[in-house]
């Protein structure tokens, strides 16, 4: 993990250096990642992706899961609005944590992306574990997030799982993903990744959390 303390004004051991090295270039393809999946209608400009893509990786290292995962969820969830609140008020912040479940209030979730991702992490990791050893344990640990424990397994909900999967990969691919809001199996994925915008059409995503 990268600990900006380790690092003063002297010369470091050529190890502390490539650590640096190896957590800016992430930060950066993060932020690639998230300038390349963003919803047209929902832009996100570049000082605002290097700030989210940090505190998406502090997130992910602290909870041991994989960013790009992290920021297709964020994607999915409110197309990186961090101000973003569900219908029923109770969904807040980039990854639209459920403020029943969080030790934190809905402003917090709203203004601090750092808070929002490290919730969004936690919840990610805690399914990640409940879902150990289910056949579909990747529907399972990305519905639950979605759709709570008895998650979804049909429909458009239940193709949730999909669209995390796919956004990660365009992410990671520095792809559009385009098609990934209408991906409905695996075999998909791939075209779907590399699909462009055409148009600016706005995707508003339903939340059943």
């Amino acid at each position: 993990m990268f600990l900006p303390g380790r690092f003063g004004t002297r010369l470091e051991p050529p190890w502390s250096m490539g650590l640096l090295l190896l957590h800016l270039a992430t930060v950066a393809r993060l932020a690639t990642g998230i300038l390349a999946i963003q919803d047209p209608g929902a832009s996100v400009d570049p000082a605002r992706a290097q700030e989210y893509a940090k505190a998406a990786l502090a997130a992910a290292e602290a909870r041991n899961v994989d960013p790009f995962e992290l920021i297709a969820v964020a994607r999915v969830e409110s197309r990186f609005r961090a101000d973003e609140v569900g219908s029923d008020g109770k969904d807040c912040g980039i990854m639209q944590t459920r403020v029943t479940g969080s030790h934190y209030k809905c402003r917090e979730l709203r203004r601090n992306v750092a808070i929002a991702f490290s919730e969004g992490a936690r919840e990610l990791a805690a399914y990640r574990e409940s879902c150990r050893g289910h056949s579909d344990f990747d529907r399972c640990r990305f519905n639950r997030y979605n759709s709570g424990v008895r998650y979804s397994r049909q429909g458009f909900h239940g193709a949730y799982w999909l669209r995390v999967k796919c956004f990660s990969d365009a992410a990671r691919s520095g792809e559009p993903g385009a098609g990934c809001l209408e991906v409905r199996s695996r075999g998909a994925m791939a075209r779907a990744v590399h699909k462009p915008y055409r148009s600016s059409k706005l995707y508003a995503s339903a939340h059943t959390r």
